[in-house]
């Protein structure tokens, strides 16, 4: 379907995909609901079912050979039963709220239930890898890690979800990671909802209403970038795991300090699920585990009503679930998936003399977010406050997240000094989408400090339930009114790139060599075309406008490296001079050498833009 509802309503299998994955997570909630128990932080439920599902696959994987269907089938049959038990314990699987907010989001889950993989990183990694344990049905090594993604050696806890719900659905669901990072991002929202309401001494059981709920939404869905939030990245899955396992670990403080130590046990125990799915969903993620620890354990030292000796008792719990799947999958990779990650560069080629122009950039860059930095500035300078004099909650919390955003920008100067070249590293490469690993514990923050103010200087100036229908209008019309935007998979030359890759995939023959040459373009039709490839074994490389090539580059490639099927998306004067050819521009040619050593145009493709003359 064309035209403005094609954006919402585009083809049937977005019914598939949708019931899939919302499977998956109301799988993970029916197992987290019996993991963490009735006392558990109900909004954080299907990440502590994703823990157990997240270390059973990664055990599984690293020590056996057993099938991963096999593990996929066994917790599903568990959800199922806990599913029921959970039921006639009069308990819930999703907490208060769950279905209200799920209908303000109604429009946007509409929408992301329709895309499809568009972004880059999807094509290199995000989608290969999951794509790849599907068809191996266990994690690849060393003998065929180079036929799926780039960053083979990432954990797989992220890519589990993409593999459930595609094992469900029969085939490879290329949403469903998107789908999830909107059920993640609607759980964190109910999560601040109830801490808005704790803040304004509310019943903490009581279900938000449908303004709150709308404010809350809009407060962790608008700032994140779309092209991050509604694709299969990991970003938002650490961005919420960071969130939850900071709000946890304030809530463990508070039961300290009031001598609830039963409550303060319970509570490590659900922070140590939520930091094994978050050091499982990427390389670098170890460091935000230890940085939330140490943010979480630094508020404790220095709260006078909480004794050291029952904070370090509670370490354990804390820590070890991290430790374990950490060293879990660091023995697998070590034994059957080396040099398949980012690694630090030697201490000669660090970037030592670039710090202070680094540390300028990542200054300049962040300068330029007018809410996020306030915000983090802010809590920054109440964490200052509360280490100097820890008061209560808001100080405790003000240290935890002034802490995480110092310690985690000074983590990401070491990485650009010590591991990104230089050029990325001067530009200070995806220091925003980095930073957004912290945006909802910012406005969990927000809200909190917001919501103690507004009894006291707003509350008697406004009343906030004539005004509760602004947010919940907001909320559904955004989708309808930004959908051109929030579709970017539709935006060209991605979905041409797309159409031409599967032509190819349908032509090239096992034994093929197959090269793309796209010296006009950036490199991501050739990502693209190895990601639409059936077997990407065939797929020899590419060339871009970042290769630089010359005339002899191009004699090299056509008839240098014993290529016999290549691709052609652009040319340029070296090219055609090299060949003795022009490939007029608007269209894309697929050429295969013949018998003579002569290559010749088997099919054409015209973009678009031409078809549409």
């Amino acid at each position: 379907m064309n035209g403005y509802l094609g954006n919402f309503f585009e083809h049937a299998g977005q019914i598939t995909s949708f019931a899939v994955a919302l499977a998956v997570w109301l799988g993970f909630g029916a197992l987290g609901a019996v993991v963490g128990g009735r006392g558990r932080m109900p909004e954080a439920t299907p990440l502590y079912g994703w823990a157990l599902a997240s270390f059973a696959f990664t055990a599984v994987g690293a020590f056996t050979s057993l099938p991963f269907t096999w593990v996929a089938v066994a917790l599903a049959g568990l959800a199922m039963v806990e599913a029921v038990v959970v039921h006639r314990s009069g308990d819930r699987i999703l907490p208060a709220g769950s279905l209200r907010i799920a209908i303000l989001a109604l429009p946007l889950l509409l929408l992301v239930s329709a895309m499809v993989g568009s972004q880059w990183d999807e094509f290199a990694d995000w989608l290969m890898s999951p794509r790849q344990v599907l068809a191996l049905d266990r994690f690849p090594d060393n003998s065929n890690k180079h036929l799926g993604g780039s960053l083979a050696a990432y954990p797989y806890g992220w890519h589990i979800v993409t593999y459930l719900a595609s094992r469900l659905a029969g085939r490879l669901v290329e949403n469903a990671g998107a789908l999830v990072n909107v059920f993640l991002l609607l759980s964190f929202a109910l999560a601040v909802a109830r801490l808005i309401g704790e803040a304004q001494g509310n019943d903490p059981a009581a279900k938000p209403g449908w303004g709150l709920l709308a404010v809350c939404g809009l407060l962790m869905i608008a700032p994140i970038s779309q092209k991050v939030s509604l694709t299969s990245y990991a970003d938002v899955a650490t961005a919420v795991s960071v969130g939850f396992g900071a709000i946890i670990g304030w809530r463990m403080l508070d039961a300290l300090a009031r001598g609830a130590g039963p409550d303060a046990r319970h509570l490590a125990f659900e922070f140590g699920l939520v930091m094994l799915v978050l050091v499982n969903l990427k390389q670098a993620t170890v460091a935000l585990f230890g940085l939330v620890i140490g943010a979480v354990v630094l508020a404790g030292l220095r709260d006078p009503n909480v004794r050291v000796r029952d904070l370090v008792r509670l370490l354990p719990a804390m820590a070890l679930p991290g430790i374990v799947i950490y060293a879990i999958w660091r023995y697998y990779v070590t034994t059957n998936l080396t040099g398949a990650e980012m690694r630090i560069q030697p201490f000669g080629e660090w970037l030592i003399a670039e710090i202070p122009q680094i540390v300028w950039n990542m200054l300049v860059v962040l300068s330029k977010k007018v809410l996020y930095l306030p915000v983090m500035l802010v809590a920054t300078a109440f964490a200052i406050r509360g280490l100097i004099r820890c008061r209560g909650p808001f100080d405790r919390l003000a240290i935890i997240i002034g802490g995480l955003f110092v310690g985690y920008n000074g983590f990401l100067l070491f990485v650009f000094v010590s591991t990104f070249g230089k050029f990325d590293a001067l530009r200070v490469a995806s220091l925003w989408r980095y930073n957004m690993h912290l945006l909802p514990i910012a406005a969990a923050f927000a809200a909190y400090g917001l919501a103690m103010l507004w009894p006291r200087y707003a509350a008697p100036r406004l009343d906030g339930r004539r005004l509760a229908w602004l947010p919940v209008v907001l909320m559904v019309a955004a989708p309808l009114v930004f959908v051109h935007k929030l579709r970017f998979d539709r935006h060209p030359p991605v979905p041409y790139f797309r159409e031409v890759g599967v032509a190819v995939a349908g032509m090239v023959k096992p034994g093929d060599n197959l090269f793309v040459v796209d010296p006009r373009g950036s490199g991501e039709s050739g990502v693209i075309t190895r990601y639409e490839l059936k077997d990407p074994g065939v797929f020899r490389g590419y060339l871009s406008l970042y290769h630089n090539a010359d005339r002899a580059r191009f004699r090299e490639v056509f008839f240098g490296r014993g290529l016999n099927v290549i691709l052609v998306h652009s040319s340029t004067p070296p090219m055609a001079e090299a060949l003795g050819r022009e490939f007029p521009a608007g269209a894309s040619y697929l050429l295969r050498l013949d018998g003579k050593g002569e290559w010749t145009v088997v099919e054409t493709w015209k973009t678009r833009q031409d078809k549409a003359r």
